[in-house]
């Protein structure tokens, strides 16, 4: 394999499409989040607001049964976490270098005088397999994730939190 102008030039059309590609799955990824944590809120919210009532010494106490009942679980866990940090890192990697790829191709092509270079084919092709890898797999993780939810339990759990520093802080129940 060598670096030729067919080659540059159709890698460096198809890097980009993977990145568009991998920001639409983002940001479908993130809205399914917030409508998933939006249901969860409201579902409890009713359950929450009456939790507010009680003496700031009871609450804790309370909401953490409410959660244990319900089955949603605040935490995720550090496995699961530092899950999402390597994944979350292995991402931002390929898709880094899908910008890398598309401006070496477009420097080539623009370089009069390039010539044919098997290491810069070869890198290239490493990083647009790895991006449309990492495109094809992030919706299977999604779907092989989603019964879970466990962002939007980890916001709901934030939410709640939040909403109870809020009322201990005025000191009305």
């Amino acid at each position: 394999m060598e670096m030729t102008e067919p080659f540059a030039t159709t890698t460096a059309a198809v890097a980009p499409v993977i990145l568009i590609a991998a920001a639409l799955e983002v940001a479908s990824y993130q809205r399914a989040i917030q409508d998933s944590m939006s249901r969860l809120v409201e579902q409890v919210e009713p359950e929450v607001t009456a939790l507010l009532r009680l003496p700031v010494d009871e609450r804790r106490a309370a909401v953490d049964r409410l959660l244990e009942n319900r089955g949603i679980a605040v935490s995720t866990g550090l496995l699961k976490s530092l899950a999402r940090w390597v994944l979350g890192g292995f991402w931002a990697a390929i898709m880094m270098a899908q910008v890398i790829v598309t401006v070496a191709c477009l420097r080539w092509l623009g370089n009069p005088r390039h010539a044919p270079s098997t290491h810069m084919a070869e890198a290239c092709w490493i990083a647009v397999l790895g991006g449309a890898f990492a495109v094809a797999m992030f919706p299977m993780y999604r779907l092989l994730n989603s019964p879970w939810v466990p962002v939007a339990e980890r916001f709901l759990g934030a939410e709640i939190r939040r909403r109870l520093g809020r009322t201990r802080g005025d000191g009305a129940a």
